[in-house]
């Protein structure tokens, strides 16, 4: 995914204005399937090329397993951004959908813009973009100081949400396209990049008129 991302981006900075007939090479890129449960899925957020947050993905539900793993959970990803992600990638801030299977391994799933059309699920772009420290989910009267990323998800049945995937039955894949999610973030981060590099070019350039 971050290579395909990579050459989005560069091909929206190239031009054809001096070839009449641009020889285009189209290349098919596809994902393998897996079926994976929704309980090990999580999304994480970096800014800066710090894991800053990591949340359950599908929130909506309630999974005994990851409050009673969370220590685990958070370590396994935090290990996994470290030795392969961080510091890889052309920006600093983005996000990171991951899956942790029962043996504790994690696999990158997909890579994401930092930004409003990302869903930022159990956290509110309000508080990511702020600078300001997250909370994590603790309870009343606890005290304890957050270290390393905060880890928010689903804490009992009583905050359990209904699926939209479920009531119709169809793919998760399926709702994100519906909604615009899944097909336009990709665009829209690298018309973002593009618009932030041209102004950055017209500064330098008044800079040097001056």
């Amino acid at each position: 995914m971050v290579t395909v991302t990579i050459s989005l981006y560069r091909f929206l900075h190239s031009s054809d204005e001096d070839s009449p007939n641009p020889a285009i090479n189209y290349e098919l890129v596809l994902r393998k399937w897996s079926e994976l449960l929704p309980g090990g899925e999580f999304r994480c957020f970096i800014k800066e090329n710090k894991l800053i947050g990591i949340s359950q993905r599908d929130y909506t539900q309630y999974y005994h397993h990851i409050s009673k793993q969370e220590a685990q959970i958070c370590h396994s990803i935090q290990e996994f951004f470290s030795q392969h992600v961080q510091y890889q990638f052309l920006d600093e801030d983005f996000v990171l959908d991951v899956y942790r299977d029962s043996w504790g391994k994690v696999w990158l799933i997909d890579l994401n813009p930092f930004g409003e059309v990302t869903d930022s699920l159990l956290f509110t772009w309000e508080e990511l973009t702020s600078g300001n420290s997250l909370s994590a989910n603790q309870e009343e009267g606890d005290t304890a100081q957050q270290e390393g990323p905060v880890f928010r998800y689903t804490t009992s049945d009583v905050t359990v949400q209904p699926s939209p995937c479920l009531s119709y039955r169809i793919p998760r894949d399926f709702v994100d396209l519906s909604t615009g999610e899944d097909a336009y973030k990709l665009i829209d981060f690298l018309k973002l990049k593009k618009r932030q590099q041209e102004d950055s070019e017209e500064e330098v350039e008044e800079e040097v008129r001056q």
